[in-house]
């Protein structure tokens, strides 16, 4: 089994799970990008401010290998799918319900964000809101290196 453990300027955990549309994806169906993995819940609400700016970024800079895997913690269809149509969210929203992916990168608080560089090395552990300043800051010289 896999036991890596998150950590900076380490290969970021591996996962598979199943998105809000019913298909399957994982951290390796993007190596080669740049990706900002989002664990959230509808229940909270700096998850729910920062959501629009993460959008935001994801359009601006998906054509330039950038996503977002956005780890939904320990909710069901039902109510993360109202959320995302409310919200607008374009970007690949993963259903982890038993809580897997959570425990395996020991996540403590919502939301809490991990940047991933092209070479598969977390480069970021972002725990509360990441602002758009610090996506810019962060994420964006990744992009162009």
């Amino acid at each position: 089994p896999d036991t890596a453990v998150l950590a900076l300027n380490q290969p970021a955990p591996t996962f598979t799970a199943n998105t809000l549309n019913g298909s399957s994806d994982s951290l390796a169906n993007h190596s080669g990008e740049v990706i900002l993995v989002n664990f959230w819940a509808t229940w909270c609400p700096p998850c729910k401010a920062e959501m629009p700016d993460l959008n935001a970024y994801y359009q601006a800079h998906r054509d330039e290998g950038f996503t977002i895997l956005a780890v939904n913690a320990r909710e069901g269809e039902s109510l993360v799918r109202p959320f995302i149509d409310n919200n607008n969210l374009t970007f690949p929203i993963l259903m982890d319900p038993s809580g897997q992916i959570v425990n395996q990168y020991q996540i403590r608080s919502f939301p809490t964000s991990i940047i991933i560089d092209r070479s598969g090395v977390v480069r970021h552990i972002q725990v509360g809101i990441i602002t758009p300043a610090q996506l810019e800051h962060i994420v964006t010289p990744l992009l162009q290196s």
